[in-house]
């Protein structure tokens, strides 16, 4: 409410304050290092994504992949059919144990 009340003599030595006031000034060379210091930083973040952009760290990568995914799947399948094997020796063992044989109605047959 008192700002209504305000005149032209009120607005005077808000005025004369700034007489004295002058243009901010820089010390000198702060827009070249101001400058440095963004490149260095933007070359220390880019640094790491520069690496990864090469094509020699790229094909290493890819090619170390290709070689662990085969050696995975040789190894799975090596197991795969190591445990083949060793279920089929142990059903015929027990087969044979028990003289389980497979026999065919026509087998015996032909025998007469």
């Amino acid at each position: 409410m008192e700002s209504e009340n305000f005149t032209q003599n009120d607005f005077g030595p808000v005025l004369d304050s700034l007489d004295g006031i002058r243009r901010a000034e820089m010390p000198a060379f702060f827009y070249t290092r101001l400058q440095a210091r963004l490149e260095k930083q933007t070359t220390r973040e880019g640094a790491f994504w520069k690496i990864l952009a090469k094509p020699a760290f790229s094909i290493l990568t890819l090619s170390l992949l290709v070689v662990l995914n085969v050696a995975a799947i040789r190894f799975f399948t090596r197991n795969q059919q190591a445990s083949d094997t060793k279920q089929t020796s142990a059903i015929q063992k027990f087969a044979n144990e028990y003289d389980l044989g497979i026999t065919s109605v026509y087998a015996e047959n032909s025998d007469k």
